[in-house]
């Protein structure tokens, strides 16, 4: 069974006149999204990132700090996930050239004094 959002205008009265039903009814449907996940490993990830989610709720001092710090979050997850896109592979493995014991290829570089 599957719970419909409600109406905003539902959600906006609940902000309102009864909080404590709105932050119960976001629990709920955020357990059943968690519970819906197609394998343990996923409602692991789910889970994960409703902790950290939860956690930057209680560290702002507003809801509305609240909403940037998540919206943050979201931001750089999703620049994250686009650089993986776009990098190619052989920038991610940056391999570090071997070093000449002798050190011969070293150019002097001048110094005026």
């Amino acid at each position: 069974m599957t719970t419909r959002l409600p109406a905003f205008e539902v959600l906006v009265d609940m902000a309102r006149n009864d909080p404590n039903g709105l932050e119960t009814l976001r629990r709920s449907m955020t357990e059943a999204v968690i519970a819906a996940a197609s394998s343990d490993s996923t409602k692991r990830r789910l889970k994960g990132l409703q902790f950290r989610v939860d956690l930057e709720r209680q560290r702002a001092r507003t809801p509305l700090a609240a909403a940037i710090r998540i919206s943050e979050m979201m931001c750089r997850s999703l620049a994250d996930l686009h650089a993986s896109m776009v990098t190619p592979l052989e920038e991610i493995e940056i391999k570090e050239l071997p070093r000449d014991p002798d050190r011969s290829n070293i150019i002097p570089f001048p110094i005026d004094r």
